[in-house]
């Protein structure tokens, strides 16, 4: 089967044809028509991918009233390439830190914009073509889930010329076609957006006629003339031209909006006033240039003129709108408006929010004069390809208009005054260019038509999008279609909600150090055998989607999620597979960072006793940047412990033989300190367990026997220096492998998962332990988990 897609600006949608009727895909659920599936992609910062309509409404679900915080962040190494020039550079940029994610509209525009590569987005770098990638990825797989079937063809519709010029429209096709094929189509073919919305036209057609298209989207104006109704079509003319319906929303969102958030009023001094600067204003031409107005200066810039301000409820009106994140929520209110003026003279246009309402009246003739200026180009480029045709405009027997923006009522009489109102018509608004390629994909598999088709071999390599490369950490496209796959086909884990266990293994030895990281749900019960595999050293419970901070041994620090984790899993991938491990570089710690980062301190216990808590205000943007964050100057060891907490805390440093120590935060100076004296003994002296708990509450000491010693912190022996030996907490022989709360417990052998109850141990102030669960021979505890 070759399937028919329209990968438009605004919308896109995909059909199949069979000789009879057109089946047009519902590839967007939660749109009100979910035929037309928006072209919107949302990524979270833990590469969660949401496309269409539910992309919008996550967005501002995780947006709207959020606070912002813009920061100067470090994203990479700029290597530029230019004659006899060759250096590396730092690459800044201004990012909401605070941002849980980047929404993506109109993506295509990109395509033709020589000098965009990609972006970054949470720690990881998306080129342009893998953006566009996934979003063919989860529409492939939403076809091939609708139609029960592997589909590995495709016509791809694309406008007249994406660039105004020839090599940015080469460059933007083959971006295209390596999207395409990275989706996992093997044969694509490509055919003009208004010949096919010919073919749909023409499925009805009874007699020959010379048919001018005036396919008007949100991205590009396409005119096409062609004669149908004589075998197949036959085009006589083509133009296009780089106006469409976005322009529009930003030019009446420029002149209707600003005068609401005091535009025009002045601030300052009576005798010496002045004009609140235009530049604020232009901002509002897009709804991410808005974001501009974020970041800390600007909204320095803004508080000081709205103490001055004639105006000055305007202006902390605006101040309300840049930081409510508003600005996407009032492009979608003005471009229903916009809609509205195609049905009727005059349209509201009502933007309510967090300290601000507005009420603004837009007729018809005000938004015609507002876009003259496009009209006017556009009707010189109409009749300059009719023209092009060799037909007089009389010899237009149907003019057939397509795309929302073709719905304009100004467009509408321009179509009617030069070619006959009586032979303008419109097809399906926003679907039927979709309908003609379904109708092309059929008759190219029927052999009733010739398109050139496109495979991989093709094209080998694209060319160079900027003067330079951009060495930041791509994310791992594979990874994440896979993932993308697996949620769409309604795979094991995909959309579960509730807490996970996260399981760290103990780094395998060799040239190649790795460490295995498992992700179980709550179904698993007592003694469950799904712990095989082991052994597990860290044992974690949390939240799906709670962000994790994993820490390697050469303390490097990568945010994932759980659920990200178990996707890796499931489709036979692990963690080196999402971040780029050095040899002999393993993961050796797993924190709660959902937690830990509202917390004033990272506290760090390594396995050599040495410990030190970092102030969480200056590591948390650190280690939320982009690129992954890693200590100039380690610490010796690999972590034992890492734990949010606060200065009130005391933290007791456990050695495997059961020598334990403890220190008062608070007497932790910042650059840390050697807490305790390991020794020499590796099996016995390394650390194996720390806790920062107050001084008057209790934790349970486990061992690998199976047995444990109940204890309160304060009974542990505070060192008067540094570098102290520590006392025995425990008589018994038997290494120490945990230091927990007491409460419930889960404990992970090389076998299998226990349950017991640290509560029932007895509390006594010696060095007695006491059994906790029975093990069987041979069997060994690894690790414990806290169940709360």
């Amino acid at each position: 089967m070759i399937i028919g897609m329209d990968f438009g600006t605004t919308n896109s949608g995909m059909a199949t044809y069979d000789g009879r009727a057109v089946n047009v895909l519902p590839l967007d659920p939660a749109a009100p028509n979910p035929r037309v599936a928006r072209t919107a992609l949302y990524i979270t910062n833990e590469q969660a991918v949401t496309i269409g309509r539910a992309a919008i409404d996550l967005y501002f679900e995780h947006n709207l009233n959020r606070p912002v915080k813009m920061q100067r962040v470090w994203v990479g190494e700029l290597e530029i390439l230019a004659d006899r020039v060759h250096y590396v550079t730092d690459v800044y940029v201004f990012a909401d830190v605070l941002s849980p994610g980047r929404l993506f509209l109109s993506i295509k525009t990109g395509l033709r914009d020589v000098g965009y590569p990609g972006t970054v987005i949470g720690q990881a770098f998306y080129s342009l073509e893998s953006l566009i990638t996934l979003y063919l990825t989860v529409t492939r797989a939403r076809a091939e889930k609708l139609l029960g079937r592997e589909l590995r063809q495709v016509v791809l519709g694309r406008p007249v010329h994406f660039a105004a010029d020839a090599d940015g429209d080469r460059l933007a096709e083959a971006r295209l076609l390596h999207a395409a094929f990275n989706a996992g189509y093997q044969t694509v073919y490509l055919q003009y957006e208004p010949i096919a919305a010919a073919y749909s036209y023409a499925l009805e057609l009874t007699r020959p006629e010379n048919a001018l298209v005036f396919d008007f989207g949100g991205g590009t104006l396409d005119i096409t003339v062609m004669r149908l109704g004589e075998g197949q079509p036959r085009v006589l003319a083509t133009g296009g031209i780089a106006v469409a319906g976005d322009v529009f929303d930003q030019k009446l969102v420029r002149a209707k909006l600003p005068r609401h958030f005091g535009e025009g009023s002045l601030y300052g001094p009576r005798h010496k006033a002045l004009t609140v600067p235009q530049w604020i204003y232009d901002s509002f031409s897009d709804w991410q240039t808005m974001l501009q107005l974020q970041s800390a200066d600007n909204k320095k810039i803004l508080r000081e003129i709205a103490q001055t301000a004639q105006r000055r409820p305007q202006i902390e009106a605006l101040l309300a709108l840049v930081g409510s994140n508003y600005g996407l929520r009032m492009f979608d209110v003005v471009e229903g408006a916009k809609r509205t003026l195609s049905e009727r003279r005059g349209a509201e246009i009502v933007l309510d929010g967090p300290g601000f309402s507005v009420r603004e009246f837009v007729t018809r003739g005000e938004f015609e004069g507002i876009i003259h200026n496009e009209t006017r180009a556009i009707e010189h480029h109409l009749l300059e390809t009719v023209r092009a045709s060799g037909l007089p405009p009389e010899r237009i027997d149907t003019v057939i208009r397509t795309g929302g923006s073709a719905l304009i009522p100004a467009f509408y009489e321009m179509l009617g005054r030069h070619y006959g109102a009586a032979k303008v018509r419109s097809i399906d608004t926003f679907s039927s260019v979709t309908a003609g390629l379904g109708v092309i994909g059929h008759r190219l598999e029927r052999g009733e038509l010739a398109l050139t088709s496109h495979t991989p071999a093709d094209f080998a390599a694209l060319p160079p999008a900027t003067g330079g490369r951009l060495n930041v950490r791509p994310v791992n496209l594979e990874m994440l279609q896979r993932r993308v796959r697996l949620e769409e086909q309604g795979g094991r884990g995909a959309g579960e909600q509730g807490s996970r266990v996260v399981l760290l293994g103990r780094p395998t030895t060799g040239e190649e150090v790795r460490a295995e990281i498992r992700v179980t749900g709550e179904q698993l019960g007592a003694d469950s055998e799904e712990a095989d595999g082991g052994p597990f050293v860290t044992a974690l419970r949390v939240a799906a989607d709670a962000q994790l901070l994993l820490i390697t041994s050469r303390y490097r620090f990568m945010l994932s999620t759980a659920r990200q984790l178990a996707d890796l899993r499931e489709v036979g991938l692990d963690i080196e597979n999402l971040h780029r491990l050095a040899r002999r570089e393993a993961v050796v710690a797993v924190v709660d960072w959902s937690a830990a980062r509202e917390q004033e301190r990272l506290l760090l216990v390594t396995s050599t006793g040495y410990a030190r808590a970092y102030p969480l205000d200056s590591l948390r943007p650190a280690i939320e940047a982009p690129a992954p964050f890693s200590f100039d100057n380690p610490p010796p060891g690999v972590p034992v412990l890492a734990q949010g907490v606060g200065r009130d805390r005391h933290v007791v440093i456990v050695t495997a033989g059961g020598r334990g120590v403890r220190w008062p935060l608070a007497k932790i100076p910042l650059s840390g300190i050697q807490a305790l004296n390991p020794g020499r003994d590796e099996a016995f002296d390394r650390v194996a367990a720390a806790l920062a708990v107050r001084p008057d509450e209790e934790a349970v000491l486990v061992l690998a026997d199976g047995y444990a010693r109940r204890l309160r912190a304060d009974w542990v022996e505070e060192p008067l220096k540094a570098n102290a030996k520590g006392k025995a907490l425990v008589a018994r022989q038997a290494a120490a492998v945990g230091l927990v709360a007491v409460g419930p417990l889960e404990l992970f052998t090389e076998r299998r998962r226990l349950m017991a109850d640290a509560g029932q141990l007895p509390l006594e102030d010696s060095t007695k332990a006491f059994r906790l669960v029975k093990l069987g021979e041979g069997e060994t505890l690894t690790t414990i988990l806290t169940r709360s």
